[in-house]
């Protein structure tokens, strides 16, 4: 018992000394590694010296070069690294005499001790570096991509600085003529904002030819306008960069003239979740080679909390993009006078999960809307069209090439009647309508400018079906002549009610539009 007391006492003696003494919870030997990230957030908006006491002791970064030389599109003295840390890819410009020793892909470990971070021409660059101060570990590394929108780097530019960064199925604005060549600055449109194209003139590749729409990848550069703004430019490495092309359209080839596609159907609720469920049906009023003469469907939705322009009228209209507007390209495929074809989700099911399939119908565009952005503009969304609140719409565009001010051939929409988040009269900014047998541009009896849905009297709208998720096929049936390119018989709405084993021949018949000559 003695032996245990004293036992005790040494124990709390022990604990009392060892308290006493000073330790360092933090001994352990720092990594001489930071990241590109944290670099970067050293400069504060002035040049600043790099010193490892501001970084935790590290002195090194590491990262991939995606700079390419070879290709000629890239100021002379610098390199590009990028490194990806804790899901966060940042760049960053090194000056170097050397640079044109390093190709796309070599690691390096560069020695940052000593640097000189500085804006020049715009683009934050470490500057300052001896040679010996970068090392070459491997070669023929993967780069990583970052697709971005156009939207999303002129919102937050400094998150894709010196990055490697794609635009996806984006236009080129002003549309291209057969023949004209990627050199100089070119505006590529991504929704409804846009963002520089640049090629040097002394590039390889300068003069590749233009595409009227292509996916743009390439270095995100920020540079410096002569009025002192900055300006994002994406700068393509080589040709390989750009890729998903669709050519120029010859302006002397033939065009489609009016009304070459008719709105003849929708599934906008379909019998359970409507991911990937939701489509639209057309009916040709002439032959279509769409790899000649492409065309575009946007969807647009209008709740109050979409986006962008949440809780107002959209002011890229139907380019807006985001949550709001979603475009499918159409650019291959043919149709005859009098067929009806069909876009929407990949799907290709008629009324939902499990019901039959009408893959073997005439598909022009079929996308995975759930997981991929549109071509060109729109968010990936589990629905393109709502069940409920404000109209959402349909509109079909000659060519791929959808701005702002583009007049879709054809359009529809269906909902509420609210008009808040849809037409904007201080702003003038909506969804445009063409001339067909609801809508019109000008008010026939006043003569009035009405180029808005929601404006002067273009208030058709097809309510929504009630209750939801009973797997109508709204059904859009009229009398269209195609000699005289009018509606003898407006189009009316039938709510057709179909089940698990629905074939494709009920929604083509009934009371669906009909062509005349």
């Amino acid at each position: 018992m003695k032996t245990r007391f004293i036992y005790i006492i040494m124990l709390i003696a022990s604990f009392v000394w060892s308290s006493c003494e000073k330790h360092n919870y933090a001994e352990g030997t720092q990594s001489p590694v930071t990241s590109v990230a944290d670099l970067r957030a050293l400069h504060k908006g002035t040049d600043v010296t790099v010193n490892s006491d501001d970084l935790n002791e590290a002195h090194q970064i590491t990262g991939v070069v995606i700079s390419d030389a070879e290709g000629g599109n890239i100021p002379s003295g610098i390199i590009i690294l990028q490194n990806t840390w804790r899901n966060k890819t940042r760049g960053i410009v090194i000056a170097s005499s050397t640079a044109g020793s390093y190709k796309s892909g070599d690691s390096l470990l560069v020695s940052i001790d000593g640097g000189v971070l500085k804006r020049i021409n715009g683009s934050l660059q470490l500057t300052g570096l001896a040679d010996a101060a970068i090392k070459k570990i491997s070669s023929g590394n993967p780069t990583n991509i970052q697709a971005a929108s156009s939207y999303s780097i002129n919102l937050k530019p400094g998150d894709y600085e010196s990055t490697l960064v794609q635009v996806k199925s984006a236009i080129v604005n002003p549309m291209p003529l057969p023949g004209g060549t990627l050199a100089g600055d070119k505006n590529i449109i991504n929704g409804a904002d846009s963002i520089v194209l640049h090629t040097e003139a002394t590039a390889t590749f300068a003069d590749t030819e233009l595409p009227a729409s292509a996916s743009f990848a390439g270095v995100l550069f920020l540079t410096q306008s002569a009025s002192g703004t900055v300006v994002p430019q994406v700068w393509p490495r080589s040709a390989a960069d750009i890729t998903d092309q669709v050519a120029p359209v010859d302006p002397n080839g033939p065009g489609l003239g009016k009304f070459p596609v008719l709105i003849t159907g929708f599934v906008n609720d379909a019998k359970g979740g409507d991911g990937n469920y939701e489509y639209f049906q057309f009916l040709a009023t002439k032959d279509i080679d769409f790899e000649k003469t492409p065309m575009a469907v946007v969807t647009c939705t209008n709740a109050g909390g979409a986006a962008p322009y949440a809780g107002t009228a959209p002011g890229g209209g139907w380019a807006t993009g985001g949550g709001r507007t979603y475009k499918f390209n159409l650019t291959t495929g043919k149709v005859s006078k009098g067929d009806f074809f069909y876009v929407g989700g990949k799907n290709k099911k008629i009324n939902g999960p499990n019901s039959t399939d009408i893959s073997a119908s005439m598909w022009i565009s079929a996308l995975d809307y759930v997981n991929n952005d549109g071509d060109g503009f729109g968010t990936k969304s589990g629905g393109l069209l709502p069940n409920s609140g404000n109209a959402g719409g349909i509109a079909i565009f000659e060519g791929i090439n959808v701005t702002e001010t583009s007049v879709p051939v054809d359009a529809v929409f269906f909902g509420g009647t609210g008009k808040t988040t849809i037409f904007n009269e201080a702003s003038n900014t909506g969804y445009r309508v063409p001339d067909n047998d609801h809508y019109s541009a000008v008010d026939a009896g006043t003569s009035a400018s009405q180029p808005f849905f929601y404006q002067g009297g273009n208030l058709y709208v097809i309510p929504h079906q009630s209750p939801a998720d009973l797997g109508m096929f709204v059904k859009l049936g009229g009398v269209f002549n195609t000699t005289t390119e009018s509606w003898t018989t407006k189009r009316a709405h039938v709510f057709y009610l179909m089940t698990m084993t629905s074939a494709v021949s009920e929604i083509e018949t009934g009371d669906v539009t009909q062509i005349s000559n």
